[in-house]
């Protein structure tokens, strides 16, 4: 991969089009693997004209994690702060166009819906005590920058098969693995999924946000995904 704007100097453009990266590129075991799952984007700076006078929104966008292309982060903030003087007659004019040009990009169906608030996730809706795993203060480092990136991880199955000191041994080994925010949740999907015996395993990272940006792999074993949008105290 040769990133186009991750890692380089870039004064912000008039028209900034979308770079996006291969899935396949970006995945070796994982390509075999039957999984679902999504990254949701949290853009808290998107910004643009409703007839003229400037509106800001939150939006969240979900990319499919089985996308032929998932796009370039530093690209996805240039371009939509590119909008913040473009005029737009309703806000759902906006959003389908964001919405037809990034399902494009990705050669998948993309959904982008504004957001007026998060909710918190439900610990009392697990059906055992050992059906979540929280490790807080999860680092790793952008394979490209090499700057740090930190989140929380969120384990989720129906087993109390899993072992949370070995686990969590594993995600501290990783705090120097150079891997964008969905490579680290897939290597710690095929990980557990490759050491304990499970039924039903879902893992949620949720990253800090970078540029107005949070990226939220989710990637499961079922296609009924456990984990929705919730947001963490630090993002």
């Amino acid at each position: 991969m040769k990133p186009k704007y991750l890692g380089k100097h870039n004064s912000l453009p008039r028209n900034s089009s979308l770079d996006r990266i291969s899935r396949k590129e970006s995945r070796k075991d994982f390509n075999e693997f039957e999984s679902f799952g999504l990254d949701i984007w949290n853009a808290y700076e998107f910004s643009y004209l409703l007839n003229g006078k400037p509106k800001i929104i939150v939006l969240e966008i979900s990319i499919p994690s089985n996308s032929k292309y998932t796009i370039e982060s530093k690209s996805m903030k240039l371009y939509l702060n590119s909008f913040y003087n473009k005029s737009y007659a309703s806000q759902a004019e906006v959003i389908n166009f964001l919405t037809k040009r990034i399902s494009k990009k990705c050669f998948s169906e993309v959904k982008i819906v504004p957001k007026s608030s998060f909710k918190t996730l439900d610990k009392n809706s697990f059906t055992n005590k050992s059906g979540l795993l929280i490790y807080k203060g999860f680092r790793s480092v952008c394979p490209v920058t090499s700057q740090p990136d930190w989140g929380n991880i969120y384990i989720y199955s129906s087993t109390d098969a899993l072992n949370k000191e070995e686990i969590f041994d594993f995600l501290f080994g990783l705090r120097n693995h150079g891997g964008f925010h969905e490579n680290c949740v897939e290597k710690i999907f095929l990980y557990i999924n490759e050491t304990f015996s499970v039924d039903h395993l879902e893992v949620c990272g949720r990253f800090l946000r970078r540029g107005g940006i949070d990226i939220n792999p989710i990637r499961s074993s079922q296609k009924k995904l456990f984990f929705k949008n919730f947001r963490d105290f630090n993002q």
